[in-house]
């Protein structure tokens, strides 16, 4: 006889998890990293718990296809052959459970009436960089301090510190890092840290929250929607796009997965998001056109904002950075010039005319820099790379050399020099 109460969902973001109850027994059947596929499956990693007084097993933990009657069958015949206990049953738990949790997530968010706003300004959370619970994306050439800047910015917002004379207001932070590892993320914030106690801009810095990441973001989505929920994210940095879609960035279904995810992660707080991501290939070629982001065209089409980051290198250890709004949906805006300055145990960055390293020469050199970040490579390579000539090419690997930018490592191939 079946002796089951009613089951009670509850939803938190990015999970769900459905409890039922019978003679001193509890059952949650518990949903998570949930991901719609565009074949109509719907997979999910799902733990099926019983809880006592004395204590709880796991009697489950694996992923299922939610939307799939044969793999919820095979479920509830693994969870009848693991539990002998009369009242149970498992194929009610298992079906109407998945059935609670596919019409949550059909559901959506709820349809509301539009109200008239107090103010119809912009938000931004920071100079006009970061709009306030929208996702931007930044891209660049290799080598060119992206990530550094990324974590400038997650500073400046973590300790509400003014950017260019504008006010930021404080908000909490969070690095979603695909690129590097915990220490390096803390020896770059520290150095800018340091930096910003040289300058006396600020005497006690506090470093932003950190996520080592290893696979796709919705691969994660529960644990980083958690985060994100209980520690009141406002502002979260994604580096780099292409890791965290995980998979080809030229893909539309990663892409506006990779979105869809984004939203669901950041819907607890309306955190803000600013994607890290590189430069197509193949626009180097031209010397004069305007550089793209890497992949699917809706990598730009769904960030309000995408601003691109060029570098030029001063002398050693001093750079000129170039941060140009390519796309905005709310209104024209103005490039930013930053100069960043390596010192022994600092990175101090201050404002500094804007550099474009659009003209043909410029470009040329970018291009190059671009390509040995992305490993080693041969005068021919380069040559194919960027379309110059041999010569045009060794010209600009000997000033670049000359510059403390590049090295050699043996005859006829280069590499960069670690900042």
């Amino acid at each position: 006889m079946d002796t089951l109460n009613s089951p009670r969902i509850t939803a938190a973001p990015g999970s769900y998890e459905v409890a039922w109850t019978a003679d001193g027994l509890q059952i949650v059947f518990a949903a998570d990293r949930i991901r719609a596929h565009s074949d109509g499956r719907l997979q999910s990693r799902v733990r099926v718990i019983a809880k006592t007084a004395d204590g709880e097993q796991v009697l489950h933990h694996g992923t299922l296809n939610l939307a799939a009657g044969r793999s919820r069958k095979e479920l509830s015949r693994n969870l009848e052959e693991r539990v002998d206990r009369d009242g149970l049953n498992f194929d009610r738990i298992v079906e109407e459970s998945c059935r609670l949790i596919l019409e949550a997530e059909e559901e959506g968010s709820p349809t509301t009436r539009l109200q008239p706003v107090i103010s119809i300004d912009v938000k931004y959370m920071l100079g006009n960089l970061v709009l306030d619970g929208l996702p931007v994306l930044t891209f660049a050439p290799g080598g060119t301090l992206k990530s550094y800047l990324s974590l400038y910015k997650a500073l400046l917002i973590e300790n509400g510190l003014d950017f260019m004379g504008t006010e930021t207001p404080r908000a909490n932070t969070l690095i979603l890092d695909w690129e590097v590892n915990e220490a390096e993320a803390a020896r770059r914030c520290t150095l800018l840290a340091n930096g910003l106690q040289q300058t006396n801009v600020c005497a006690d810095v506090q470093l932003p929250l950190y996520r080592r990441c290893g696979g796709p973001i919705h691969s994660e989505a529960s644990e980083i929607a958690k985060v994100i929920h209980e520690k009141n994210v406002r502002y979260v940095v994604i580096d780099s796009a292409g890791l965290a879609c995980g998979g080809d960035v030229a893909s539309s279904e990663l892409t506006i997965q990779f979105f869809n995810t984004l939203r669901k992660v950041t819907a607890a707080t309306g955190a803000a998001a600013d994607i890290q991501t590189h430069t197509t290939k193949a626009d180097r070629r031209e010397e004069n056109q305007q550089r793209l982001p890497i992949g699917s065209i809706y990598w730009e089409n769904l960030c309000r904002i995408t601003w691109e980051l060029r570098a030029e290198q001063e002398r050693p250890g001093t750079y000129r950075l170039g941060i140009f709004p390519r796309k905005c949906n709310m209104g024209a805006l103005d490039p930013l010039g930053l100069r960043m300055t390596f010192e022994h145990d600092a990175l101090v960055v201050e404002p500094a005319p804007v550099t474009d390293v659009s003209t043909e020469q410029g470009a040329t050199r970018a291009f190059i820099i671009d390509e040995l970040g992305r490993g080693e490579g041969s005068v021919g390579q380069l040559v194919e790379a960027t379309g110059a000539a041999a010569g045009t090419v060794r010209w600009h690997l000997m000033k670049l050399k000359q510059a403390g930018k590049v090295e050699s490592v043996s005859r006829g191939v280069y590499r960069l020099v670690e900042v």
